[in-house]
């Protein structure tokens, strides 16, 4: 069966969907399917890593669309890539003409509707892997997308592209019933199938305990959905009672500066910025506790791909998260992490000190790790092909 994947993003670009959809990619074509790619130039966090636009890569055929670089310093350089990606993927799809067609949501809606209609016009099957679902995401988040005229606009055409979809993956119960919810018809279609972790199943290393320190980290973009200057204030409350704690930010984004601003004097905060994971995962392996945050609602509508990350390394968590979403049940059901139970510097707080008198969290983080199964997700993706043959 021939098989294209999209995805703006993909190995060896840093965006982890890029990762992930390299191994998906591989296990289908070992299991004898004919693969193919198509992505763009590396862009994401405008790194210098470079590509060749035509490749193999273990039996998949990687085609990378030619872009325009450094789109994040202006909005006209992103809407032309959007514009450039989205028609080559779609007269891509025509001139390829596979059996099956996947797309996620990046570019948001546009992309996942040039892949459906391609399909729809030459009768491939299309599976929609929903990493979050918009344009909910963007009212939540106050995008200029999220607000009318524009949502009903986006919220309209994204409900069509789901309609033409053979297949909707998605990564939690909680985004499988706001897909419900958007339209009950859609209930037959859905699996759900989470992300690999960027860790690949390599074993959990414990965190060493030689300097006495106990560090709080957040690892991915400083953005300003994840309440990150409460988060910070919260854990601050403590330095003064427990000298050993440090909160460390690896990584950029919108609130950098703010946060430098507040606390990058602090001789117990650190700042570092963005490295690949392979350079990231000794710094997650030295630490105590992840930080996950996200916005209140917005665990409806996506699901943080580091919640994984950390989980596969054995990390405790720290989940800033609604308490009746999927993220807080499953903490609570495997004692991996503690949750915050609501907004507040003195919530948080309260949340990293039982953290820190719990020393049993590391070794019920690190059982969680070892029912890790990489290879399981991988096997559901290639059952659900198996669901076209």
């Amino acid at each position: 069966m021939k098989i294209l994947f999209s995805h703006r993003f993909f190995w060896p670009d840093t965006a982890p969907y890029g990762t992930f959809l390299r191994r998906i990619a591989a296990h289908c074509a070992a299991a004898g399917h004919e693969v193919s790619v198509v992505s763009s130039r590396p862009s994401y966090n405008m790194t210098e890593t470079t590509a060749p636009a035509r490749e193999t890569l273990e039996g998949v055929d990687v085609a990378r669309v030619w872009v325009f670089a450094r789109e994040k310093r202006s909005i006209l350089l992103r809407l032309a890539n959007v514009v450039i990606y989205c028609a080559r993927l779609f007269f891509r799809i025509l001139r390829e003409r596979p059996d099956v067609v996947t797309a996620s949501t990046y570019p948001p809606v546009v992309a996942a509707m040039s892949a459906a209609l391609a399909a729809k016009l030459v009768g491939a099957r299309f599976v929609y892997h929903l990493q979050d679902i918009h344009p909910e995401v963007s009212r939540l988040s106050g995008s200029a997308l999220g607000r009318f005229p524009v949502f009903g606009l986006l919220r309209w055409l994204d409900t069509l592209t789901l309609r033409m979809a053979a297949r909707i993956v998605t990564l939690s119960d909680d985004m499988a019933e706001t897909l419900r919810q958007r339209d009950a018809r859609l209930a037959g279609k859905i699996r759900i199938i989470n992300n690999l972790s960027l860790d690949e199943g390599r074993a959990p290393v414990p965190a060493p305990r030689e300097d006495g320190r106990f560090r709080v980290i957040f690892a991915g973009n400083l953005g300003r959905y994840q309440d990150l200057p409460l988060v910070a204030a919260g854990i601050a409350r403590l330095f003064d009672r427990h000298p050993e704690l440090e909160l460390f930010f690896l990584g950029n984004g919108a609130l950098e500066r703010e946060l430098k601003e507040s606390w990058g004097d602090h001789p117990q905060v650190r700042f570092h910025p963005f490295v690949p994971f392979d350079e990231a995962r000794a710094m997650l392996a030295e630490s105590d506790l992840g930080i996950v945050s996200i916005m209140p609602g917005l665990s409806a509508v996506a699901y943080p791909s580091k919640l994984l990350t950390y989980q596969s390394l054995g990390l405790p968590v720290l989940a800033i998260v609604d308490p009746d979403s999927h993220i807080a049940r499953d903490l609570a059901a495997t004692g991996a992490g503690v949750v915050v139970r609501d907004r507040s510097e003195d919530a948080v707080a309260a949340a990293v000190e039982e953290a820190i008198a719990a020393p049993q969290l590391r070794a019920k983080a690190l059982a969680h790790a070892a029912r890790h199964d990489g290879r399981a997700v991988l096997d559901a993706w290639t059952a659900l092909m198996d669901e076209f043959a």
